[in-house]
C-alpha cells in the first residue's frame, strides 16, 4: 500500500439508509436490506410499493426505473414527487454497555420531465434524492467509539433518451450523475464534511403487448464515491479519513397485467449486487497498522407486488407489498455503521385528478426488522457490541403529474 493510502482510513458508508439507491434517495437512509437506498422519492407508483415501475407510464418518474417507459408517455409529462420520512432506529445492549435510540424526520423530493423531441424519440430529465439521512445515537452507547452521528445526502441527475422501435417495443438509455455529501462523527473524532461526484449509466427495454399486459427490464450500473474527511485537530492520528461509498448494480424486471378494465396487477423483481461489499480496510496511520472490518455481504433480491383498482370515475385505490433479502445474516459480521437485515414494506395509496393534474397520495410502513449483532473489534473497545438493532420507517407522500 502506498504512503498516501496508509495515511487514510478506508471506511464504508456509515449510513442508516438507504434499496441504491437509495433512493430515495433521502438510497442511502436507514439500514436497507438491499443496500443504501430510500428509493421512495424516485418511485413512480408509490402506492403499490413500486411494483411494476419498470412498465408504469402514468408517472414521468417511471423513467428512473426504466427509461424505455418514456416512449409511452405522450408528447410531454412532468411529475413532482414529495414525501416526509419518519425514521427510528433503536439498539438494545445485552451487556449493559449502553443502549441507543435515533429518530429522524425529514422531507424529500424528486422531479421528472419527459418530452417528445421528434416522432419516436423522447428526452427525459430526472432529479431526485436517492439516498441518505441524518441520525444520531450519542456518545454513551456501546458502539460510540465507532459511530456517534452521521449525515448523508445522495442526489442524482439522470438525463436519458428513449426510442420507440414500433407500437410494442421501445428502448432507452441514460447517464447517472451523482452528488454526495457525507459527515460522520464518533466519540473519539469529528471529521469535517466532504462531498464527491461520480458517474454511471442505465438502460432498459419495454414490450407493451396491449393495454392488457406489458413487461420491461432495465439495468443500473455501479457508482463509487470517494471521500477524504479532514480531522480538525493535531495528534497521532492521520490528518484525514478516506471513505468509500459503493452503490451496486441493479437489474430490474417489471410487469403489468390487467385482469379487468378496473383492476391491474403489478410486479417487480430486482437483483442488487452487494457481494462486492466484502471488507473495509482501516488504517489510522502513526504506525497503528491496518484494521480490517470484514463485511462478507451477499447479493440481494427485492420482490414487490401491487394492485391498482379503478373505484369510480374520480378515484383509483392502490396497495402493495415488498420483501428484500438480507446481505448479511451472521451477527459476528454485522457492523455498527450499517446493521442490515430483511426488510418488509407495506403501502396504501389513492389517486385522483385536479383538473389536468393527477394527484397521487400514499402511505408506506417499512419494517427494518431486528438485527442481531455480536461483534468485537479494537475500534469499538472492551466489551464489543452485543445486542439488537430494531428499525422502522414511515413515509407519507403526495405526487403530482401534469
Amino acid at each position: 500500500m502506498s504512503p498516501t493510502l496508509q495515511s487514510k482510513t478506508r471506511h464504508a458508508t456509515p449510513i442508516f439508509a438507504l434499496s441504491l439507491l437509495g433512493a430515495a434517495m433521502f438510497s442511502a437512509t436507514a439500514a436497507n436490506a438491499s443496500g443504501f437506498f430510500m428509493q421512495e422519492a424516485v418511485v413512480a407508483n408509490a402506492g403499490t410499493a413500486g411494483a411494476g415501475d419498470g412498465v408504469y407510464t402514468q408517472s414521468a418518474a417511471a423513467m428512473w426505473a426504466n427509461p424505455a417507459t418514456m416512449s409511452h408517455m405522450g408528447e410531454s409529462k412532468t411529475t413532482v414527487n414529495t414525501l416526509l420520512l419518519d425514521l427510528e432506529m433503536e439498539y438494545t445492549d445485552r451487556n449493559d454497555n449502553g443502549d441507543a435510540k435515533g429518530h429522524t424526520i425529514m422531507p424529500s423530493v424528486g422531479l421528472f420531465h419527459a418530452t417528445e423531441l421528434e416522432e419516436n424519440l423522447h428526452l427525459g430529465l430526472a432529479l431526485g434524492v436517492v439516498g441518505g439521512s441524518s441520525i444520531s445515537y450519542g456518545q454513551e452507547w456501546a458502539g460510540a467509539n465507532a459511530l456517534d452521528e452521521v449525515t448523508l445526502t445522495v442526489i442524482q441527475f439522470n438525463p436519458s433518451l428513449a426510442f420507440k422501435i414500433d407500437d410494442q417495443w421501445s428502448m432507452g438509455a441514460g447517464a447517472m450523475l451523482n452528488w454526495v455529501s457525507l459527515e460522520q462523527t464518533t466519540a473519539l473524532i469529528s471529521p469535517e464534511q466532504d462531498t464527491d461526484r461520480a458517474v454511471g449509466f442505465n438502460f432498459g427495454v419495454m414490450y407493451k403487448h396491449s393495454n392488457s399486459w406489458s413487461v420491461g427490464a432495465s439495468y443500473r450500473s455501479k457508482i463509487e464515491h470517494n471521500f477524504s474527511l479532514d480531522i480538525p485537530r493535531e495528534g497521532p492520528l492521520s490528518p484525514s479519513i478516506a471513505t468509500d461509498i459503493s452503490v451496486p448494480e441493479i437489474i430490474d424486471v417489471s410487469g403489468q397485467l390487467s385482469l379487468t378494465q378496473e383492476l391491474d396487477l403489478l410486479a417487480t423483481v430486482q437483483y442488487h449486487r452487494w457481494s462486492r461489499m466484502d471488507n473495509t480496510a482501516m488504517d489510522f496511520g502513526a504506525g497503528t497498522g491496518l484494521l480490517d472490518i470484514e463485511r462478507q455481504w451477499s447479493d440481494t433480491w427485492k420482490f414487490a407486488v401491487g394492485a391498482d383498482y379503478q373505484l369510480n370515475t374520480d378515484w383509483r385505490l392502490k396497495a402493495g407489498f415488498s420483501y428484500e433479502t438480507s446481505p448479511q445474516d451472521d451477527p459476528s459480521m454485522q457492523w455498527v455503521d450499517l446493521p442490515v437485515g430483511e426488510q418488509y414494506r407495506y403501502t396504501l395509496g389513492a389517486s385522483t385528478n385536479w383538473g389536468d393534474t393527477g394527484v397521487d397520495f400514499f402511505y408506506e410502513y417499512a419494517d427494518l426488522g431486528s438485527v442481531e449483532m455480536d461483534r468485537n473489534h479494537p475500534l469499538i473497545g472492551a466489551g464489543g457490541v452485543n445486542g439488537t438493532f430494531d428499525g422502522r420507517m414511515h413515509f407519507v407522500g403526495v405526487n403530482f403529474t401534469f
